[in-house]
């Protein structure tokens, strides 16, 4: 559906050509009880080790992290709540360092007291994100609550983390690749959180792509996730590729010198031409770039951390593959002057200002992306404001340049080094 403000495209190679020139299964948790933090069990008689976490959980319940039950159990299955996995990060830090605990259910001798006073202490907790003084600890853990807990861990081991948390949340150009971030379901104060869980590795999603972050997580879920997140507290964030992304189009609109071989150019870049006019020469409209989002598909698999929100690999799109081309998708902003359609503004503008390729029909069903339904019809309606999705794409070779100009005279210019 293309949204107006205020409110396919056969993709060929030889039309970008001619223009320029997978699922991840999700870690979610879930609740065990107070014998299961105490006994130290690492044979687990119900973890075969054809279980697809055996070595995870094997690793936590020899580290002392998450141990069996007393009937020699692990309980794979069963979710995971606040009180347990506080006392599961808990154990990751180990430290000495403890804030009393002011939430009115948890009292002094709760077995899971000493865990969270700790959790408030390193910050992975936060007093302020409970409501009516109330840690709830038998309540499960949602992936949304575990996001801002392994987030704020980590900014706890390194402040960098921090900061990239304080970049997406205050940026109003950040872009979280999952449904939910235009589909609703999901707190936008989870966003920033989610997006580091995402950036890093320790979440990711599932078959269809949705986080849910409403939703639960499993013991063996957790298991893995504590082996990725110890794994991640020895690294920097500059390590993760995916969260090095969504830090550069929270602060430019684009993720084009994290991704790509292309390089800034002394006469600017995205962001000193995002949300500028740009008036198409056959006087179709006025038309601004919001967002440039790169996906690597010079190779045989598309790369980059947006891939499985715009690229269809099982489609048309993977004839884009292993020809030396980015795909571009760009965010636009139009307001046409007359009825057009997206052929018409594309035949009388900058090719990057404008585009008649759609992105793949199933992606803008997935993500709930904005866009015309068509290229032919006039689906532009005269002074009204649309904001939609459409892609393009550039070639990759040395000294290739790409570059465009708004009407006042910002522009951007990156180039391929010879």
């Amino acid at each position: 559906m293309l949204h107006k403000k205020s409110s396919n495209n056969n993709l060929m190679i030889k039309a970008l050509a001619g223009s320029v020139m997978t699922a991840a299964i999700v870690i979610p948790i879930a609740s065990a009880n107070v014998q299961a933090t105490s006994v130290s069990k690492t044979t687990l008689k119900d973890v075969p080790k054809s279980h697809w976490a055996y070595e995870s959980i094997k690793q936590v319940a020899e580290k002392g992290l998450v141990t069996g039950y007393e009937d020699g159990t692990y309980k794979p299955s069963a979710q995971v709540t606040r009180a347990e996995f506080a006392t599961f990060l808990s154990r990751v830090f180990d430290g000495n360092d403890r804030t009393p605990s002011k939430f009115s259910d948890v009292e002094a001798s709760h077995w899971a007291n000493d865990a969270i006073q700790e959790g408030l202490a390193v910050g992975f907790i936060k007093a302020s994100d409970f409501s009516n003084n109330k840690f709830e600890p038998n309540k499960a853990m949602t992936r949304g609550e575990m996001s801002h807990w392994l987030a704020n861990g980590l900014a706890h081991a390194n402040t960098d983390y921090g900061k990239a948390i304080e970049e997406m949340t205050n940026s109003n150009l950040t872009l979280i690749p999952i449904p939910e971030f235009y589909g609703g379901g999901v707190n936008k104060k989870d966003l920033p959180y989610i997006g580091v869980a995402l950036g890093t590795g320790l979440l990711s999603g599932y078959e269809d792509f949705t986080f849910k972050p409403n939703g639960n997580t499993t013991r063996a879920e957790v298991a893995t996730i504590l082996i990725r997140f110890m794994d991640a507290m020895k690294k920097t964030p500059s390590d993760f590729t995916g969260l090095k992304e969504l830090r550069e189009v929270a602060g430019t609109g684009t993720n084009i010198l994290t991704i790509s071989n292309f390089e800034r150019t002394n006469y600017g870049g995205y962001e000193d031409v995002l949300g500028k006019p740009h008036t198409y020469l056959n006087n179709t409209g006025v038309a601004t770039i919001e967002h440039a989002i790169f996906v690597d598909t010079t190779g045989t698999k598309p790369k980059g951390i947006f891939k499985d929100m715009f690229f269809n690999e099982k489609g048309e799109d993977k004839i884009l593959l292993n020809k030396e081309i980015y795909a571009i998708y760009y965010e636009y902003t139009f307001k046409p002057s007359r009825d057009v359609s997206v052929q018409s503004v594309k035949n009388g503008s900058d090719m990057n200002f404008a585009s008649n390729l759609l992105v793949d029909k199933s992606k803008i069903a997935s993500f709930h992306l904005s866009s015309p339904k068509s290229t032919s019809t006039n689906e532009f309606k005269k002074s009204e404001e649309y904001r939609y999705w459409a892609f393009n794409g550039v070639k990759v070779k040395p000294g290739e340049k790409l570059s465009g100009r708004t009407d006042g005279g910002s522009m951007f210019i990156y180039e391929v080094p010879k």
